[in-house]
């Protein structure tokens, strides 16, 4: 039977909210803020299809579902952490690095044999998740993050900054001048990632064309994808044109030539981070991985750089 990833992190959640009796103290108890504990309470209902608590500011109540969930895995939930916990102590434990599914897909599995080769006695497991995960809660070593929060809890290394500008297939696109013109991409398809357009930063089509001086016409019916991988894809496939990251477009655009800049780029206010606990920061395994990280994707952002135009 297939679980969904994050069932287990809810489901920990949603015991401890049961057994304190509110999000408040469950989330004191987990060393979670409260939204983070309403956010997993709601992810959980969503997975299972039914309401778990009824509440409000003045009203908390399990629901019938909700016991019975919460009698059915309660010990199952002390077994799982138990066995976690045993694995993790073990020595041979390969480290866990976590970051969103485009960037690893795109970047990090293709230069994956360039890290095995030279830390084969450290082994990676990644993860992909395009939520922010609390590293600590899930048990992380580390993560790759294109944010521009800091954060107090976590030791942060700047990685370097990200540049966005949309491409095209050679075959769909010839307009030598579409540089200088930017609102001649308004006659082509567009190929939309819904997880970047539900934002308004440089990466989605509404901050890109803003930074462009203009705006998404009304009326407009384009093709919509839910990752960004797939999105990239579909334009070297000729099927429209997308907004593209440089961190994902090395191999595809120089190496193969699947597709061409049609648009300026601009640098998004989002920067990618190397994080971790600050308790792991100066472990040998984790001082590698965030050596061998930032100096692979800082080259990979340097030459993408001299081949596009500002």
């Amino acid at each position: 039977m297939r679980i969904h990833p994050a069932t287990l992190s809810c489901l920990k959640v949603f015991y401890s909210v049961v057994e304190k009796g509110s999000f408040s103290k469950a989330s004191e108890n987990l060393n979670l803020t409260q939204s983070a504990v309403s956010h997993r309470m709601k992810q959980l209902e969503e997975i299972t299809g039914v309401r778990l608590i009824n509440r409000s500011t003045r009203y908390f109540k399990v629901t019938e579902a909700g016991q019975k969930l919460y009698h059915q895995t309660r010990l199952n939930l002390v077994e799982i952490e138990r066995s976690l916990t045993n694995l993790a102590s073990s020595p041979d434990s390969p480290l866990s690095l976590t970051t969103i599914s485009s960037l690893a897909t795109k970047w990090l599995l293709p230069n994956l044999s360039d890290y095995n080769n030279k830390y084969a006695h450290q082994p990676l497991s990644v993860l992909t998740d395009d939520s922010i995960l609390d590293l600590k809660y899930e048990g992380i070593d580390a993560a790759i993050r294109l944010t521009d929060a800091e954060s107090a809890s976590l030791h942060m290394t700047f990685i370097c900054h990200e540049w966005v500008f949309p491409v095209a297939s050679e075959s769909l696109v010839m307009d030598p001048k579409i540089l200088d013109h930017p609102e001649r991409l308004f006659n082509y398809p567009w190929l939309m990632d819904v997880v970047t357009e539900n934002g308004t930063d440089e990466s989605s089509w509404k901050g890109w064309l803003k930074s462009q001086g203009l705006n998404i016409p009304t009326g407009r019916s384009d093709q919509c994808f839910n990752r960004t991988d797939i999105t990239l894809q579909a334009a070297s496939a000729g099927q429209g044109i997308a907004i593209a990251r440089a961190s994902l477009v090395d191999f595809d655009m120089l190496s193969m030539q699947l597709f061409k800049q049609v648009g300026r780029a601009v640098k998004m206010k989002y920067s990618y981070y190397f994080v971790c606990p600050y308790e792991k920061a100066e472990e040998p395994e984790i001082v590698n991985l965030r050596e061998w990280v930032t100096q692979e994707l800082e080259a990979t952002m340097q030459h993408v750089k001299k081949s596009i135009i500002i």
